[in-house]
């Protein structure tokens, strides 16, 4: 058999992101004090940038005109955008010991909030610099109650979610017990196993939490009983055990400096129009310095300025990206406002109660991008409304009950929390009773929906609210 050399050409489609792309894609998904912060970080390092001297990144100046405005009696709304804010490998971590003598210092403060008191923890422990940042962003995206703000796995890289299942493990065995959990039940539960309760007796007091408190509330052991599989003294063991556990154990940290949010843009209600406003004012006119950029010509044809030609060349090329991204940004996110002031209009004008069904797939075929682009743009970013100053990601929501008269998920969550504040009766409504007033209502919502809406909207079951 005989071999003769063949070649061949074949045509193949392949995706490559530019740095500058990449770099393009992190910028949408930043919030605006972080924006602030990069954009700051970037003047500060390249000379190239120029901006108007009056321009201020930092938003404590915001803070402080919302302060006046509280006790002046003065509105605290915008009517345009011009009055929004100015404004680690194996082996002996050397950094990780650094940061362990840097907390054992600091560790001792009055006020402390949950975040120090875990961060003080984490300090203490050998991590690489990897799983300590991993560390920091799961501490960080606790609650005041110690629970989860967003789904671990959505605010991870691929990279970072390989030490999830470590620094869960970890963080959950921290002081106070309970914490990174989803809601009150899986923080029982996790304070259940902290102190020791294992086999078949964790299994049946799972079932009680996730399942049967409002039955125990309704005095019905006996049916509770049956359905665990248990004797009614064994029962009122473990509920016994129940009462000592705290369903939210970061409230007794300090809440910590209040925090302002600037929002990214406005839709208000302006006689009987609505008028869509961006807050230009939170972000500079960044442009390229005209005496920097001539530099290169000024300086000759000698060695030296031909060794300072690719800096200076360098440095214009990524002030220009800068502006460029950030551009970008602003765009995609007016694109989107616009078509969210459409296609929520009921919202914006009579409230969150008419937040229709809108997926971010919907409004990306409109845009004609993809629907990883609105996730960036929706990430982090906060609208003044009528209504309040909320996420943008709230007028994004799936359809809920049957079809022709599907509401929206963040509908159905407002309608829960109006029954709730409008209920006058001595006795607090469980689930099942809410479930049963949005029937007659028209909307057909199970029990264990409610409850998981009723969680997400942070209130307490019924059986805490009775107590009350």
């Amino acid at each position: 058999m005989e071999f003769s050399p063949n070649l061949s050409l074949s045509q193949k489609q392949q995706l490559k992101l530019s740095p500058q792309l990449l770099q393009s894609f992190e910028l949408m998904a930043l919030p605006l004090t972080e924006l602030q912060a990069r954009i700051k970080a970037e003047i500060e390092s390249n000379p190239a940038l120029d901006l108007p001297s009056s321009w201020d990144v930092s938003y404590e100046r915001f803070a402080q005109e919302k302060q006046r405005r509280e006790t002046s009696g003065l509105d605290d709304t915008y009517s345009d955008s011009s009055s929004y804010g100015s404004d680690r490998g194996s082996g002996y971590d050397y950094e990780a010991s650094d940061r362990q003598q840097k907390f054992m210092e600091n560790a001792l403060s009055l006020e402390e909030t949950l975040q120090e008191h875990l961060l003080s923890q984490l300090g203490c422990e050998h991590l690489t610099e990897e799983a300590y940042k991993v560390g920091e962003i799961l501490i960080t995206n606790l609650d005041a109650n110690g629970f989860f703000r967003e789904d671990p796995k959505t605010i991870l890289s691929e990279k970072q979610a390989e030490h999830l299942p470590d620094l869960l493990k970890l963080i959950r065995q921290f002081d106070p017990p309970g914490i990174c959990a989803k809601d009150w039940r899986e923080s029982l539960i996790l304070q259940a196993q902290a102190k020791g309760l294992s086999g078949e007796d964790l299994k049946h007091f799972k079932a009680l939490v996730e399942d049967n408190l409002e039955l125990m509330r309704a005095n019905k052991q006996a049916q509770v009983a049956k359905t665990l599989g248990i004797d009614t003294e064994e029962l009122e063991e473990l509920f016994a055990f129940l009462k000592t556990l705290t369903p939210f154990p970061g409230q007794s940290f300090s809440s910590g400096p209040e925090q302002y949010v600037i929002p990214d843009l406005s839709i208000k209600n302006e006689e009987g129009q609505l008028v869509l406003s961006m807050n230009n004012s939170s972000l500079p006119d960044l442009a390229i310095n005209t005496e920097f950029e001539s530099l290169a010509e000024d300086l000759g044809s000698s060695e030296e300025s031909k060794k300072a030609q690719p800096y200076i060349k360098e440095q214009i090329k990524s002030a220009n990206a800068l502006i460029f991204q950030v551009q970008v940004r602003n765009q995609t996110l007016y694109k989107v406002a616009h078509i969210l002031l459409q296609e929520q209009q009921e919202f914006f004008l009579f409230g969150p109660q008419y937040i229709k069904p809108l997926t971010q797939k919907a409004v990306a075929e409109q845009l004609g991008v993809h629907e990883t682009t609105i996730s960036r743009i929706a990430t982090a970013k906060y609208i003044d409304t009528d209504w309040g100053i909320i996420p943008i990601k709230k007028l994004f929501s799936n359809a809920v009950g049957e079809e022709g008269s599907e509401l929206s998920k963040q509908a159905v969550k407002e309608t829960i929390r109006q029954i709730l504040e409008e209920h006058q009766g001595q006795k607090a409504l469980s689930d099942q009773k809410i479930s049963d007033i949005l029937k007659e209502k028209g909307i057909s919502v199970a029990r264990r929906t409610v409850a998981k809406y009723r969680n997400e909207l942070n209130i307490d079951p019924s059986f805490i609210r009775g107590t009350n």
